[in-house]
C-alpha cells in the first residue's frame, strides 16, 4: 500500500501570497503552482542504491564529486553506506560504540565524518543515550554522548567544529533543546534563547551558523556570530502563523534557505520557504503543495531543491517551482547536492511493512 498520496497541485497558500517582497519582510510570490517534471519511471531520478535489509536511510552529505555518505538503521543495527563516484557500498561501524540507530550525518571532508544517533539499550535499565561517532579517514571513534536524549539536528562548521542539538526524553512533552559545541578546547554547552526546539542546523563558517524550529507552536530563527545566539525575526505572514521550519541550507552568506510548514488555527497548515538574502528572511510562495517542505538542498544556481511529504521533490529556480516525481510510495528523509555538479542525491524509505520492499533506498537526480 502507499504509504503517501500524492498531493493536488492547487493554488498558492493564503499565508504566502502576495507581491513583491516589501520593506517590512514581506512576502515575494510567483503566483505560479509547480508544473510537473516526468512521471512515473520517466522523471529525472534514478534509483542508485539500497541497504538490502529491511531498513530506512535518515540522512545524506556529499563532501565532494566523488564522496558521499548516507546513514540510517536495519532493524536495530545502524548502517552507514558511502559512494566513492562509483556504486554505493556499506561501511562496516564497530560494535564498540554501542550505536543503534543513526539519524544525522554531516562532514567537512571525506577525513572528517560525523555520525550521530542513539546507543544501544544496556539492560540494566538506564535510559537510551544520543551518541556521536566521528571517521577521521581511517577508523571511527566514540566522540560524543549524552544521557537520556535524543539528537534532532548537528552541523559542521569545519574540521572538528561541530554543532549538536539534542533534547531530554520524558517531561511534559514540550520539545526544548539544549545545544553542545565540539571545537579545539572539547564539548561546551551553550544557552539557547527561551524555549527553542531547534529542528535544523546549518554552518557556513565557525562565525556564521543558522538554527531553526519553532518557538512555542510559532517558526523561529536563531544566528550564531561565533559570540552569542539571537533571534532573527520572520516575515510578518510566517511569524504570525503557527507550525515550524524544520530544514536549512545555504550556498553563501547571502543564500540561505529555511522550509517549513505554517498555518493559522483552525486554517490549513501548508509548506513556508524563505530566504535569507544578507539583511532579512524573505517568503518565496507560488509552491502549490497542500502539505510542507522538508529537507532542502541548495542547486548552486540560487534556488532550492525542497522535499515533500508526497514522495515528490520541488525545485525553485528563482521564479518558479517545478515538481518531481521520484518514487510513488517512498519517503524522502534527506537531500544533497554533490558539489561540483547538478546531480542531487536522496535518500528515504520504500512502503509500509506489508509490503516486499522495505529497505533504505538512495536516487540520483542527473
Amino acid at each position: 500500500m502507499r504509504r503517501f498520496a500524492v498531493a493536488v497541485l492547487g493554488t498558492v497558500l493564503a499565508l504566502t501570497v502576495g507581491g513583491c517582497a516589501t520593506p517590512d519582510g514581506g512576502t515575494h510570490a510567483t503566483g505560479r503552482s509547480p508544473r510537473p517534471s516526468g512521471t512515473a519511471g520517466s522523471g529525472p531520478w534514478r534509483l542508485v542504491g539500497r541497504t538490502g535489509n529491511p531498513g530506512t536511510l535518515k540522512s545524506v552529505v556529499a563532501t565532494g564529486a566523488h564522496d558521499a555518505w548516507a546513514v540510517g538503521d536495519e532493524g536495530t543495527a545502524p548502517v552507514v553506506m558511502r559512494w566513492s563516484g562509483g556504486t554505493w557500498a556499506k561501511v562496516e561501524v564497530p560494535e564498540r560504540l554501542g550505536l543503534e540507530s543513526l539519524r544525522v550525518v554531516r562532514a567537512s571532508g571525506p577525513d572528517d565524518v560525523w555520525v550521530f544517533g542513539t546507543a544501544q539499550p544496556t539492560g540494566d535499565g538506564r535510559a537510551q543515550e544520543a551518541h556521536a561517532a566521528r571517521w577521521n579517514g581511517s577508523r571511527w571513534t566514540l566522540a560524543w554522548r549524552e544521557p537520556n536524549s535524543v539528537v534532532d539536528a548537528a552541523t559542521v562548521a569545519g574540521p572538528g567544529d561541530v554543532w549538536v542539538a539534542g533534547r531530554r526524553l520524558g517531561g511534559n512533552g514540550t520539545c526544548r533543546s539544549f545545544l553542545r559545541h565540539h571545537a579545539a578546547a572539547g564539548w561546551s554547552a551553550v544557552a539557547l534563547p527561551s524555549t527553542v526546539c531547534v529542528r535544523a542546523l546549518h554552518a557556513l563558517s565557525p562565525r556564521d551558523v543558522w538554527a531553526v524550529g519553532e518557538d512555542r507552536g510559532r517558526p523561529v530563527t536563531l544566528h550564531w556570530d561565533g559570540g552569542s545566539w539571537r533571534t532573527v525575526p520572520l516575515p510578518p505572514a510566517v511569524a504570525g502563523s503557527g507550525g515550524e521550519l524544520d530544514g536549512l541550507a545555504a550556498q553563501s552568506p547571502t543564500q540561505v534557505w529555511a522550509v517549513g510548514r505554517a498555518g493559522r488555527t483552525g486554517g490549513v497548515a501548508g509548506p513556508v520557504a524563505v530566504r535569507w538574502d544578507g539583511h532579512r528572511w524573505v517568503s518565496v510562495a507560488g509552491s502549490g503543495v497542500g502539505e510542507e517542505f522538508t529537507h532542502p538542498a541548495v542547486d548552486g544556481h540560487g534556488g532550492i531543491f525542497a522535499a515533500a511529504s508526497t514522495a515528490r521533490v520541488l525545485h525553485y529556480d528563482g521564479r518558479n517551482w517545478t515538481s518531481e516525481h521520484v518514487a510513488s510510495e517512498d519517503t524522502i528523509n534527506g537531500l544533497a547536492v554533490i558539489p561540483g555538479t547538478s546531480h542531487v542525491l536522496a535518500v528515504g524509505v520504500c512502503c509500509d511493512a506489508d509490503d516486499e520492499d522495505t529497505t533504505g533506498k538512495i536516487w540520483m537526480r542527473r
